[in-house]
């Protein structure tokens, strides 16, 4: 059942970090600063990771020593609604003991194959099928839903939308994570993804700044290389950024990817002042938050240390240094930052940039307000109209997941799902929920059999027609060489259900008859079975490029 969130007040006094300190006719966040110490103002910068499920000695020994001005939740750190919830509330009461600011608490919420939180929050699909489904409406009523689910929870932060064009079929980390190979279908489909969700008081984080989607390498591991020219990168990576900008973005989070033709040096954009001062902050107008992506990654590790990185980063315009862990690099980023302003290499001025723009942050999303002279915790008031919008959440996505369902073949649909599909029908999956909807719970005439008992069903069928549905999530080696010895099987009909990343299956040669959701959440998988029993006719047309034309 849902409620609405009331506003607590938490501070009533003023914790001894502050120093006293008031201008008039300045801002909310300008005074806030002015009470500021540096190391209040360093931990500002910093997002974190946190330990366990609960408030423990661990975690209220960061927030209290390191004064965090965010921390970042992992699935690890998740268990029940209520668990999970008491757990950020622990970690605000502590905050505001300590710092005397509301933290961002901050998550990567994607949908589909990236998500965290799975009790008490809709599943949605991720965005590549939202762009396949191409319904802007939807989009914005679906994260404007998981925003007022993901403040219920007490976080105020989705590290998402990720807006990055994904018009290389080889690419490892984004793929499903992108809304289309077309910059005009990002930009539309994350601007309205980014409205849907601010509506809701979550702040949205754009990324990956200049944009991950012509990569064939994951910069969890290593450094990619980005290296066509600025042109096509005005052309393509920058429209959605740019669009969104346009639309009020709160934050933007930078790519651990070289780009030479926009660097000279050979670094990562997170530590480029040319790209997130003079291209994201000057040529965008950029006037939002700028995160790093995880300082940890190998793209930077492997290049400096994360002291130097967290310099760096700063220097060429980060305002918020994120890292996943809560070991030892916590205190070296903190020992380096302060380092560099008391050796003059970053000045206290650009710290108080960054301070006033994340506290400008805090007090526009209801995170944090300035009342009486001093800042207090603060949290949304939903209408009833919002409340409301809950409610058609499951319908929202049971629309926006069988929208995205798409048929590619040349038989025809009803080869595979139709009259015309009739015979011995045998199903090949390890997923539980799709054997349940196809083979018990409606009763469909699907037999399910294990890879390893295939062919032995396949000859038990005694000169029948043979159609065999064959599921894949993530295509193994050994899956490949199944799928090609099928085809290659007099009699049989192979039908590959597609729940994963579609490229890899567009490159089996010859490419097989399939069925794509593009996404694995439970409500894709209903969708898709609900296609094969012919509830209803998946598309054949989409506006991503897969990679090959028929």
């Amino acid at each position: 059942m849902y409620k609405k969130i009331i506003v607590c007040a938490v501070c009533v006094f003023i914790p001894a970090v502050f120093i006293l300190g008031y201008q008039k006719n300045a801002s909310d966040e300008e005074q806030i600063a002015l009470m500021m110490d540096l190391d209040t103002k360093i931990g500002q910068m910093l997002m974190v990771g946190v330990p366990d499920t609960v408030m423990n000695a661990s975690t209220a020994a960061i927030i209290e020593k390191y004064r965090p001005g965010g921390v970042l939740l992992f699935g690890f750190n998740l268990a029940s609604s209520e668990k999970t919830s008491a757990y950020i509330q622990a970690m605000q009461r502590k905050s505001m003991e300590g710092a005397g600011i509301p933290l961002f608490v901050s998550i990567d919420q994607e949908g589909g194959r990236v998500k965290r939180i799975t009790d008490g929050v809709t599943q949605f699909p991720g965005n590549m099928a939202f762009g396949i489904a191409d319904d802007v409406a939807l989009v914005r009523d679906a994260a404007r839903i998981l925003g007022i689910q993901l403040r219920m929870y007490g976080v105020n932060m989705n590290l998402a939308p990720a807006l990055d064009v994904n018009n290389n079929p080889d690419n490892p980390v984004i793929n499903t994570r992108s809304f289309g190979s077309s910059p005009d279908v990002v930009a539309r489909m994350g601007v309205a993804y980014i409205k849907g969700l601010q509506d809701s008081q979550c702040m949205a984080i754009g990324k990956h700044f200049p944009g991950h989607g012509n990569t064939g390498v994951d910069s969890h591991f290593a450094l990619p290389v980005i290296s066509y020219g600025v042109d096509q990168l005005w052309k393509v990576d920058l429209v959605p950024f740019k669009a969104a900008i346009e639309n009020g973005v709160c934050g933007i989070m930078s790519a651990h990817i070289m780009y030479p033709s926009l660097v000279s040096d050979s670094i990562p954009a997170t530590v480029s002042k040319e790209i997130l001062t003079g291209l994201l902050r000057r040529d965008l107008g950029f006037e939002g938050l700028v995160l790093t992506d995880d300082m940890e990654m190998h793209a930077v590790t492997k290049m400096m240390c994360i002291g130097d990185a967290a310099v760096k980063a700063v220097a060429a315009g980060a305002d918020i240094v994120l890292l996943s862990s809560h070991g030892e690099s916590v205190p070296a980023i903190v020992r380096a930052l302060k380092s560099a302003v008391e050796k003059g290499v970053l000045t206290e001025e650009r710290i108080n940039a960054s301070v006033q723009r994340i506290l400008r942050a805090k007090l526009r999303y209801t995170i944090l307000r300035y009342a009486d002279g001093k800042p207090e915790m603060a949290s949304p008031v939903y209408s009833d109209e919002e409340l409301r919008l809950l409610l058609k959440a499951d319908a929202i996505n049971r629309a926006v997941s069988r929208n995205a369902v798409y048929f590619y073949g040349d038989r025809g649909f009803d080869s595979i799902a139709g009259p015309a599909s009739s015979g011995t029908r045998l199903l090949v999956t390890a997923n539980p929920l799709l054997a349940k909807e196809l083979t018990v719970e409606h009763g469909a005439a699907f037999r399910l059999v294990s890879d390893a008992r295939l062919n032995s069903a396949i000859n038990a069928s005694g000169g029948k027609k043979v159609v065999v549905y064959y599921h894949v999530d993530a295509l193994s080696a050994g899956q490949a060489a199944a799928i090609r010895a099928l085809m290659r099987r007099s009699g049989v009909t192979l039908v590959l259900l597609s729940t994963g990343n579609p490229f890899p299956i567009m490159k089996l040669q010859p490419t097989p008859i399939a069925l794509f959701t593009f996404s694995n959440t439970p409500e894709s998988i209903r969708q898709l079975a609900s296609c094969l029993r012919n509830e209803f006719t998946p598309r054949q047309t989409i506006n991503f490029s897969l990679g090959i034309t028929r």
